[in-house]
């Protein structure tokens, strides 16, 4: 048998024809046709008899296959779809998943373009972590729109091409590559709004185009995984019992039988030093125990440490395992006690998962918690500072403002005063020196009238009317007090009464002298 796992006609056959598992390539000789040729009667004799659902006897397990984001060689063609990276691969997992014959998963991880080293790892990897058996990438190649002038005027389409490429998990090879394409006519463009992939984005033209697109993927990826057995990664080994990383969402069941895998430590080299390939050997069957929804586990004929089983290697579906016999009768005597076993593991790491799936729930709903206190606590912090120093400002500026104000006022209400006082000293001074000049005047006058000289008492008669002046040292004495009475008399109008000798037929003059 050709164990080779990187090539495509070897696992293409494998289901179609009994072969004789070796370690190394498969050789043609006589003998070995010949027993391949009586054991593919026997077992088809055998099948006409007792046919069973699995065909050939093999179980139909669900395959594992992770899917990759997409590439877009042209981000201006996608300008107006939304996510087509991630919708394109989760729309494909989805059909894929609704076959019955895979358990898709898109796991939102994107792998080198250019094959190579660094492709092969980032492939193994990816669904290692994943625990598929295939990976599937693509590229949209093309979504532009074209526009055609013909007869009946402006034709719009839009043509989406993706090229689609299916790797084996376990060595990175390339099972398949396809390009396939639709066209859209008509309304061709979508809009972000329209989630891609959801019902009101298959109602446009690309959708429609889309959507049939997608189908014609999952034909061609169903066509050419339909003959590649069934594998699980072995992720654990304890003693006779091994842990795969498939159960009942795959239609494994209790009793199933799996040909456990080693690894051989040399690699397949092409002539450019690249690695389509790794060879593997039949160590041991496998034969189900207890099978739960992701999980299995299988009961080894011998120690798995002495065959060299160890987690990384794989188990795969084998119809024509001639040890299978053997291993139901060992599994037989020891199967009460794995399953109670493997039941209390179960429970044990269910109990466990969930324990640290309900921490990690509770630290991120506290961390969660704490983030959006601390953010509302800095915006209000921040929006107080902002409104106090606002209102600082505008305080600071109102009483600038009356400050201001106030020392105008000030300053205006001084100058008032000052000007007022210089006023009233003015007119004190003119009133004081007028009224000075008046007396002096009247008293030049009165002089003059008596024929007395300047200086000299002159007496006048009672009756006379006229009044008397004193000259003299008493006038004198008599003039600076009242120079200072005037000058402590209110700034009012005052009536001062002139005499003057009486004449015949002259009234007396009143006159009224102004501040």
């Amino acid at each position: 048998m050709n164990n080779y796992c990187g090539g495509r006609l070897p696992c293409n056959l494998r289901n179609t024809m009994p072969v004789i598992i070796r370690k190394g390539f498969c050789f043609a000789s006589l003998p070995a046709a010949v027993f391949c040729m009586a054991v593919f009667l026997c077992g088809a004799q055998m099948a006409g008899a007792a046919p069973d659902a699995g065909g050939n006897g093999a179980p139909a397990a669900k395959k594992k296959i992770a899917l990759a984001q997409f590439d877009v060689a042209n981000t201006l063609h996608v300008d107006d779809i939304s996510n087509i990276y991630d919708g394109l691969p989760s729309m494909l997992s989805s059909r894929l998943e609704e076959s019955g014959e895979f358990l898709a998963a898109y796991t939102g991880r994107s792998i080198p373009a250019e094959a190579g080293e660094a492709q092969r790892e980032a492939i193994i990897q990816i669904t290692g972590e994943a625990g598929a058996q295939f990976l599937v990438s693509g590229t949209v190649v093309n979504a532009g729109i074209t526009q055609k002038e013909g007869f009946w005027g402006t034709s719009i389409g839009r043509h989406i091409e993706v090229e689609l490429a299916v790797y084996d998990g376990l060595t990175g090879a390339r099972l398949l590559m396809r390009r396939l394409g639709e066209q859209a006519k008509g309304e061709v463009r979508v809009g972000n709004d329209k989630p891609f992939g959801s019902s009101i984005f298959l109602e446009t033209e690309l959708g429609k185009a889309t959507n049939r697109l997608v189908d014609s993927a999952a034909k061609d990826i169903r066509a050419a995984l339909k003959n590649v057995p069934f594998s699980a990664h072995i992720v654990k080994v304890d003693g006779k019992r091994i842990l795969l990383d498939a159960g009942g969402d795959s239609l494994l069941k209790p009793g199933d039988i799996l040909v456990a895998y080693v690894r051989d430590a040399g690699t397949i080299a092409g002539l450019n030093g690249s690695m389509p390939g790794v060879t593997v050997r039949a160590a041991d069957t496998v034969t189900l125990t207890q099978v739960q929804q992701q999980y299995s586990i299988g009961e080894l004929s011998g120690d798995a440490a002495e065959l060299g089983v160890r987690v990384g290697n794989i188990a795969r579906v084998d119809p024509h395992d001639q040890r299978s016999v053997v291993a139901k009768q060992i599994a037989a005597q020891q199967i009460v006690k794995a399953q109670q076993e493997a039941r209390e593991e179960a429970e044990r790491v269910k109990k466990k998962q969930e324990a640290r799936a309900e921490a990690e729930r509770v630290k991120a709903e506290q961390d969660k918690a704490a983030r959006i206190k601390a953010e509302k606590e800095a915006k209000a912090q921040a929006a107080a500072e902002a409104k106090a120093a606002k209102l600082k400002a505008a305080q600071e500026a109102r009483a600038r403002r009356l400050s201001a104000a106030q020392e105008a006022r000030a300053r205006e209400k001084a100058q008032a005063v000052r000007a007022a006082a210089r006023a009233k000293q003015e007119a004190d001074k003119a009133e004081a020196a007028r009224i000075k000049a008046e007396k002096e005047a009247q008293a030049k006058k009165q002089a003059a009238v008596g024929g007395a000289p300047p200086g000299d008492a002159t007496q006048q008669p009672a009756g006379s009317g006229v009044a008397q002046t004193k000259t003299g040292p008493d006038a004198a004495a008599q003039q600076p007090a009242t120079d200072e009475a005037a000058k402590n008399e209110p700034a009012s109008s005052v009536i001062e009464i002139e005499w003057s000798k009486p004449k015949p037929s002259t009234p007396l003059k009143l006159k009224q002298i102004k501040p």
